[in-house]
C-alpha cells in the first residue's frame, strides 16, 4: 500500500515527536545502572562519603558528603531535596560535572575535578546523574566553606561521543578513574598534562602523615616497565605489589575492583604508552 504525503508527513510528526519524548533525539535519559559503575570505579565516594573512626566509609552515609577535604567540606550527592541533589535535573547535576557550574551559576572548585570530568562522554555524564538521583535520599547538612581556589568552570556546550576503543583505556584513566588527577604534578592547581602520570604530588594519609603519588610512567624503572599486566591488574584491585607490599590506602583499591576485565586492560595499555618521564 502506497504512502500518501499527507499520511507521511502525519506518520513523520508522530515518529518525531516519539523519539523527541523518548530523548532520542533530545539529552537521553542515563542508564542508572551504568551510572552505578562508574561512579564506583570513579572512587567518588572516596571523597563523597564521611569515613568511620576507624578511617573506613560509613556505609550509612554513602554520598552523603561531608568529609573534609584540605579546607573544604565535600558535598551530599543524594538526592535529599533540602541538603543534597534533590531539586537538580540530572541536566544540571551533568553541567556541574562538566563545566563545573551549580545551578545557581556559582562555580565549582578545586579539588573537584572538573579539568578532566569535562572530558566525560554525554552517555557516561547522564549515566552517573541519572544514578545519583536514584540512590536513597540520606538527609546531611553539609556546611560550605568560603574558597579562595580559582574559578575552574567552563562554558561547553558540545556533544561529546564514546570515545572510540583505541582511546577507550586513555578515557577511563583521564576522564573516569582519577588515574591522572592523583598522579600527574600541577603547575599551580593545573594539571601538567606534558607529564601525564609522572607522580610526584603529597596526599596526606589516614592515620597521619603523607605519601607522594608514584610515577605510572614507563620511565620509573621499578614501575610498570618491570611488571606484566596481570600484576598490575592485581596492584590497581588489590593493593598489593608483586613483592607482596601494600599500597598505602590512600588508592582506591576496593573501589577499583568493580572495573571490568576489559576496562583494566584498556587502562593498563594506556598507562604502558605513556611518554616516559624519568624520576628518582
Amino acid at each position: 500500500m502506497g504512502v500518501t504525503g499527507t499520511h507521511f508527513s502525519a506518520l513523520f510528526i508522530l515518529t518525531a515527536v516519539s523519539a523527541w519524548a523518548n530523548g532520542t533525539w533530545a539529552q537521553e535519559k542515563g542508564d542508572v545502572e551504568r551510572g552505578r559503575y562508574l561512579v564506583e570505579i570513579g572512587v567518588c565516594a572516596s571523597c563523597h562519603t564521611k569515613p568511620n573512626a576507624d578511617g573506613h566509609l560509613n556505609q550509612s552515609m554513602h554520598l552523603a558528603g561531608g568529609k573534609r577535604s584540605g579546607p573544604y567540606n565535600t558535598a551530599n550527592l543524594t538526592p535529599d531535596v533540602e541538603t543534597g541533589l534533590g531539586s537538580w535535573t540530572e541536566a544540571q547535576i551533568v553541567d556541574a560535572l562538566r563545566n563545573g557550574k551549580r545551578p545557581s551559576g556559582e562555580p565549582i572548585r578545586f579539588p573537584m575535578g572538573i579539568f578532566f570530568y569535562r572530558h566525560l562522554s554525554d552517555k557516561d555524564a547522564h549515566a552517573i546523574a541519572a544514578y545519583l538521583k536514584s540512590i536513597p535520599p540520606i538527609k546531611n547538612h553539609v556546611e560550605r566553606l568560603p574558597s579562595t581556589r580559582p574559578d575552574q568552570s567552563y562554558d561547553l556546550t558540545t556533544t561529546i561521543p564514546e570515545p572510540a576503543p583505541a582511546e577507550r583505556g586513555k578515557y577511563l584513566a583521564e576522564a573516569v578513574a582519577h588515574c591522572m588527577q592523583c598522579h600527574t604534578p600541577r603547575v599551580g592547581l593545573t594539571p601538567d598534562m606534558t607529564r601525564a602520570g609522572a607522580g610526584g604530588t603529597p596526599y596526606a594519609v589516614p592515620g597521619g602523615g603523607t605519601m607522594v603519588a608514584a610515577n605510572l610512567t614507563p620511565g620509573n624503572k621499578h614501575g610498570i616497565v618491570q611488571w606484566t599486566d596481570e600484576q598490575v591488574k592485581t596492584i590497581i584491585t588489590k593493593g598489593v605489589r608483586p613483592d607482596g607490599t601494600p599500597l598505602v590506602p590512600v588508592m582506591d583499591f576496593e573501589m577499583y575492583a568493580a572495573m571490568t576485565d576489559e576496562d583494566l586492560t584498556a587502562l593498563i595499555g594506556y598507562l604502558r604508552n605513556l611518554k616516559p618521564v624519568t624520576t628518582d
